[in-house]
C-alpha cells in the first residue's frame, strides 16, 4: 500500500492542471479534400492569435480529417497546410467553451508538367510528432537502386548483413504505405522495391494496434520505417528479372513484379542462387525457440538451425512469394502474403575459446544443413462503423530441416597441457509448425476519448525431432578409462498453447487528461519430452536401452493477471504518461519422467512506467521513456535434462529459476525542420535487469559425478542457467546528417559508447565480465546525380573486456571496416561498378588479427527501349581475400570463431527492368497510409501515428 500511495498523489498532481485549464476553450474543425470530399489525413494545423509577433501552434487532423486545439478566448487566425494541396484559412474568434471553425475544403495545387519551376532546395529530414521523416528526393540514387540502397544514404540508417538500424534500434517492421509487405520481413520490402517509386520514408516507433488506439504505449511498440510511395507510382506495373552464370558452376536467377492499382498491390518475388545471397531476414523460429533439452540456455535459450537468414559458410538458396492487398468498399482492409524458402548451406568453422585462464577448447567443426520453410501471414481491418472496428491477424509458419556435423574438441589447460579430446559425428531432422492469432475489437464512444477495446490472442506451436550421435572421446588425464564411445539416438518432441486476453478502457478527465484502465490475462502450457536410447550393439543398430540420465518428461504452466491505471496529459507542445501496473504470475512445473518432481511459485510486481515528451515547432523533440517489465523462462531453461550432443560440453535446463525483472530508460534528443541546415539525434539506453538468467559454468577439475548420475571426465563442462542479479547494459550514440551542397555530399556522423556487464558463474565462483565499446563512423554520400553514384565510409570500435576472475586476462582489441562504393552509368548506357572493402582486426587471439579487403567490381551495358535490358560482368573477390571472423565476449568465456567464406568467381548477368506506371489517380485520403483506426478525432484517443504528433 505505501507504493501506492505515492503513485495516486502524483496522478492527483498531474490531473490538477487539466482540472484548472477546464475553463479553457476550444477551437475544433474539419479539412476535407475538394474533389474527392474525403477526409484529409495528417493536415498541419498553424492556430495563431492576431496580435503581433504571436507565435503559432501546430496539430494535425486526425483519421476522419478533424482537429482539435486548446486555446483563451481571443481571435486567431486557422491555417491549414498540406503537400500538394494549396494553404487554406479562417480567421475565427472564440467566444465559448467550444468554437467550431467549420469545413476547410483543400483545392490541388496542381502542377504544369510542360513547366519547372524550382522553389528551392528540398529539406532532407523533418521532425514530425514522433516520426522522423526524410524527403527520397534530397538523396539522388542510380536508376537501377533499390529501397535499401536509398535508406542508407539517409542520417542514422544503416543495414549490416540484412539487418536494419535505425537511431540505434533494430528495424523490425517495414510497411508500405502503411500497409504490411510479406509479413514483417523488413530486408525482403526493402530489397523489393525500386527507389525510384518513394517519395518519403518514415522512422517511428509504432504502437501495437490496440495502444495505437488508445494512445497509452503498452511497451509492444517496434521500431518501424513506412516507406511512402510516390503519387504517381500507385498505378502501374514495375520490377526487374534477372538471371546469370560464372566460373565454379555459380549462378543466379530471380526478379520481382508489383502490379500496383491503386488499393490493389500485387508483388511476386522469386530468386535461386548459390552465391549466398538472401532476400529474407532471420525469422520463423520453429515451434518454441531453443532445443529441447538443449543448446545454450543462458538468456532465454538457442534457435539453433532453425533461423532462417544470413549464415556463415556457403549457402544455395530458392525461394518464392506472393504479396497481396487491397481495399473493399470503405469498411475492408486486406493484406496477405505467402513466402517458401529453401536453404542449403555448407560450412567449416575453426573455434577458440578461453574460459577466463581456466582452460582452453578449440573446435574444427564441417557441418550442413537443409532448411524449407513456409509461411502465411493475413489481416483484415473491418470497419463496421465510424464508431466499432475489428482487426484480424493470423499467422501460420511451416519448417522441416536436417543438418549434419563432423566436429572435433580438443581441451588444455592454460599451460598448454592436454586434457580430453572428442570426434563427433551428429546429424538431426526437425520438422513442425507455429501458428498465431490477434483479434482486436474497438469501439470509440460519443464523448471523444472515451474508448473501450478487446484483445484475444492466440499461439499454437508444435515440434518433433530426431537425432543421431557417434563420438569417440578421450580422457588424457584418466588413466583408468582413458576414453568411450557413445552411440545414441534421441527423439524430442514439444508444443506450446498460449492463451491471453486483455481488456483496456480509457476516460477523458479535462481538455487534457485522459485515464486508461487495463487488466489481461494470459495462461500458457507446454510441454517437452525427450527420449535417448543407446545402442546395445557393436557390430549394428540396436537402439534399444533407454538412458534415463539423458530422457526426460517436462510440463510447464504460466498463469499471468495484470491490472493498472495510467494517466496521459497533453497540452500544447507537452505530452506525459505516467502508470502502474500490478501483475501476479504463478509457474507451476511438473516432471514426469526419470524421476517425479514439481516446482509451484508464484510472482508478484508492481510494473511503473512514465513517458515525458517535448515538442517544439522547429522541430527539435526530446522524449523521456520508463518501463519496467518481466521476463520468464522457457521451457528449454526449465527442463532438467542433459544434452550431450557435444560430450565435452554438456548443457542442462533448472526448473527452479525465477523469473527475470527489467527496468529500461530511454532518452532521445533530436533536431531536425525544415529551416535548419542539418539533423541531431541523441539517445541513451539503459536496461537493469534483476534475477537475471544467465550461465553457470561448472569445469570438472577431476573425474566428478554429479549428483544427477552425470560423469564429467576432467576438464569437461556442465553448463545450465542461474539467477543472479547485477547485470546491467548502457548505450549511448549521436548521429549528426548534414547536406554539402557545394560539393553536393552528404555527412553522417556517428558516435557512440556501449557498457555491458555480465554476471555469471563458474565453478561456484561469481565472475563479473565488463565491456566497454567506443565506436566511431562516418559516411559520405553523393548527391552528384543520378548517373553517377557513390558512398564512402569509415566505422571503428575499440572494445575494452575486463573480468573479475581473472585480471591478467583482461583484454583490448579494435576492428574497423573501410569501404567505398561508385556506380557510374556514361555514354551510351555504359555502367562501372565496383565496391571495396577493408576489414581489420587487432588484438585478438593468435591466427585471428586479420586485415583484408574484399574487393568487387563490374562493367555493363544497357540497352533495348528506355535502356530496360542490361548485360553486365561480375567478378567477385579480386584480390581473393575474403575472410569471415568473430568476437563473442560472454561471461563465462570469450570466443573468436573463423568461418568458411565464398571464394572468387566471375559471372556475366542479364537484367530486364519493368516500368509501366499509368496516370496519377484522383487523391482520397481516406485510402490511409497508415495502418490503425483512431478514437474520436479531436481528443486524446487515436493513439500516435506516424507523420504527427497525433490527435491529443
Amino acid at each position: 500500500m505505501n507504493r501506492i500511495t505515492p503513485l495516486l498523489l502524483l496522478i492527483i498532481c498531474m490531473a490538477l492542471p487539466g482540472f484548472v485549464q477546464a475553463q479553457t476553450a476550444q477551437i475544433i474543425g474539419t479539412v476535407i479534400d475538394s474533389t474527392s470530399k474525403s477526409p484529409v489525413v495528417g493536415a498541419y494545423v498553424a492556430v495563431t492569435k492576431t496580435t503581433p509577433d504571436a507565435k503559432p501552434e501546430y496539430v494535425t487532423t486526425d483519421v476522419n480529417g478533424k482537429f482539435a486545439i486548446t486555446v483563451t478566448q481571443e481571435t486567431y487566425r486557422v491555417k491549414i497546410s498540406y503537400l500538394s494541396y494549396k494553404d487554406s484559412q479562417k480567421t475565427v474568434h472564440v467566444a465559448g467553451n467550444v468554437q467550431d471553425a467549420g469545413t476547410f475544403l483543400l483545392t490541388e495545387a496542381v502542377a504544369n508538367l510542360n513547366e519547372v519551376k524550382v522553389i528551392g532546395a528540398v529539406t532532407p529530414m523533418e521532425q514530425k510528432g514522433d516520426t522522423t521523416q526524410f524527403n527520397a528526393a534530397a538523396f539522388k540514387t542510380n536508376p537501377d537502386a533499390t529501397t535499401e540502397d536509398l535508406i542508407q544514404k539517409m542520417p542514422g540508417i544503416t543495414v549490416t548483413n540484412g539487418t536494419v538500424t535505425a537511431h540505434g534500434e533494430t528495424v523490425n517492421r517495414v510497411l508500405v504505405d502503411g500497409k504490411p509487405f510479406f509479413g514483417d520481413d523488413a530486408a525482403l520490402t526493402l530489397k523489393s522495391l525500386p527507389a525510384e517509386i518513394v517519395d518519403k520514408i518514415e522512422v517511428f516507433d509504432k504502437l501495437s494496434d490496440q495502444a495505437q488506439f488508445t494512445g497509452f504505449d503498452d511497451g509492444s511498440g517496434q521500431k518501424t520505417i513506412n516507406i511512402v510511395t510516390k503519387s504517381n507510382r500507385k498505378v502501374g506495373q514495375f520490377g526487374k528479372v534477372f538471371a546469370g552464370y560464372g566460373l565454379d558452376d555459380r549462378y543466379q536467377a530471380g526478379g520481382n513484379v508489383s502490379f500496383f492499382d491503386k488499393n490493389q498491390r500485387i508483388s511476386i518475388i522469386g530468386l535461386t542462387n548459390n552465391i549466398n545471397q538472401q532476400n529474407f531476414s532471420s525469422q520463423d523460429l520453429l515451434g518454441v525457440s531453443g532445443n529441447s533439452g538443449g543448446g545454450n540456455r543462458g538468456g532465454g535459450g538457442s534457435a539453433g538451425n532453425f533461423l532462417v537468414g544470413q549464415q556463415s559458410g556457403l549457402t544455395g538458396t530458392n525461394s518464392f512469394g506472393l504479396n497481396y492487398a487491397n481495399k473493399f468498399g470503405e469498411k475492408v482492409d486486406v493484406t496477405g502474403s505467402y513466402f517458401f524458402n529453401r536453404t542449403s548451406n555448407n560450412n567449416f568453422q575453426t573455434t577458440n575459446e578461453d574460459y577466463y585462464g581456466k582452460q582452453l577448447y578449440k573446435e574444427t567443426n564441417n557441418s550442413g544443413s537443409t532448411n524449407i520453410n513456409h509461411r502465411l501471414n493475413f489481416r483484415v481491418e473491418y470497419a463496421i462503423d465510424k464508431k466499432n472496428m475489428l482487426i484480424f491477424t493470423p499467422r501460420l509458419s511451416f519448417q522441416n530441416n536436417q543438418s549434419g556435423t563432423l566436429k572435433n574438441g580438443l581441451t588444455n589447460l592454460g599451460d598448454g597441457t592436454p586434457l580430453n579430446s572428442t570426434d563427433i559425428d551428429r546429424s538431426s531432422k526437425n520438422n513442425g509448425y507455429n501458428f498465431t492469432n490477434d483479434l482486436l475489437f474497438r469501439h470509440a464512444f460519443e464523448k471523444k476519448g472515451r474508448t473501450l477495446s478487446f484483445n484475444f490472442n492466440t499461439q499454437i506451436n508444435d515440434k518433433d525431432g530426431s537425432g543421431k550421435l557417434y563420438s569417440k572421446n578421450l580422457y588424457f588425464s584418466n588413466l583408468e578409462v582413458p576414453g568411450d564411445t557413445i552411440d545414441q539416438r534421441s527423439y524430442t518432441s514439444s508444443n506450446a498453447v498460449v492463451l491471453g486476453g486483455n481488456f483496456v478502457y480509457t476516460e477523458p478527465i479535462s481538455s487534457t487528461g485522459q485515464l486508461q484502465f487495463n487488466y489481461g490475462l494470459t495462461v500458457s502450457n507446454s510441454n517437452s519430452d525427450k527420449e535417448t536410447y543407446n545402442n546395445t550393439r557393436i557390430d549394428e543398430e540396436a537402439y534399444t536401452q533407454l538412458d534415463t540420465l539423458l530422457s526426460n518428461s517436462f510440463d510447464n504452466r504460466y498463469t499471468t493477471n495484470r491490472a493498472g491505471l495510467s494517466y496521459r496529459y497533453r497540452k500544447n507542445n507537452w505530452s506525459a504518461n505516467l502508470g502502474m501496473d500490478f501483475q501476479n504470475t504463478g509457474l507451476y512445473s511438473e516432471q514426469l519422467s526419470p524421476v517425479m518432481g514439481k516446482v509451484d511459485q508464484s510472482f508478484t510486481n508492481f510494473l511503473p512506467n512514465l513517458m515525458v515528451t517535448y515538442r517544439s515547432k522547429e522541430g527539435t523533440q526530446f522524449r523521456t521513456f520508463f518501463r519496467s517489465s518481466t521476463n520468464q523462462p522457457s521451457i528449454s531453461q526449465l527442463q532438467n535434462v542433459v544434452d550431450n550432443s557435444n560430450p565435452l560440453s554438456l548443457t542442462a535446463g533448472n526448473p527452479d529459476l525465477k523469473q527475470e525483472y527489467r527496468s529500461n530508460l530511454n532518452m532521445r534528443y533530436s533536431i531536425a525542420g525544415a529551416n535548419r541546415p542539418f539533423s541531431l539525434n541523441a539517445m541513451i539506453f539503459l536496461t537493469q535487469i534483476n534475477n537475471a538468467i544467465v550461465n553457470s559454468t561448472f569445469i570438472a577439475q577431476e573425474l566428478t559425478t554429479l549428483p544427477s548420475g552425470i560423469v564429467l571426465e576432467k576438464g569437461a563442462k556442465l553448463t545450465a542457467p542461474i539467477n543472479v542479479d547485477g547485470s546491467w547494459n548502457a548505450r549511448t550514440l549521436i548521429t549528426y546528417g548534414k547536406p554539402v551542397s557545394k560539393i553536393k555530399l552528404n555527412v553522417n556522423l556517428t558516435s557512440g559508447f556501449n557498457y555491458v556487464r555480465s554476471p555469471g558463474m563458474i565453478n561456484n565462483i561469481a565472475n563479473f565480465s565488463n565491456t566497454y565499446t567506443y565506436s566511431q563512423g562516418v559516411v559520405l554520400s553523393s548527391n552528384v546525380s543520378e548517373n553517377l553514384d557513390f558512398t564512402a565510409s569509415y566505422s571503428g570500435n575499440y572494445n575494452v573486456v575486463r573480468n573479475s576472475i581473472q585480471p591478467n586476462l583482461n583484454n583490448n582489441y579494435y576492428t574497423s571496416s573501410i569501404s567505398a562504393r561508385v556506380n557510374w552509368i556514361f555514354g551510351k548506357g555504359f555502367v562501372v561498378a565496383s565496391d571495396i572493402n577493408n576489414q581489420s582486426y587487432r588484438g585478438l587471439g593468435a591466427g585471428f588479427n586479420q586485415n583484408f579487403t574484399l574487393w568487387n567490381a563490374s562493367v555493363g551495358k544497357k540497352f533495348l527501349k528506355n535502356n530496360a535490358g542490361e548485360l553486365k560482368l561480375t567478378v567477385f573477390d579480386i584480390l581473393k581475400q575474403n575472410n569471415s571472423i568473430a568476437r563473442n565476449v560472454t561471461e563465462t568465456y570469450v570466443q573468436d570463431v573463423t568461418s568458411r567464406v565464398l571464394t572468387q568467381y566471375a559471372m556475366l548477368t542479364f537484367t530486364y527492368t519493368l516500368r509501366n506506371f499509368g496516370k496519377m489517380p484522383t487523391r482520397n485520403n481516406s485510402e490511409r497510409r497508415r495502418e490503425g483506426f483512431d478514437g474520436q478525432g479531436g481528443f486524446p484517443g487515436g493513439g500516435r501515428g506516424p507523420g504527427g504528433p497525433g490527435s491529443f
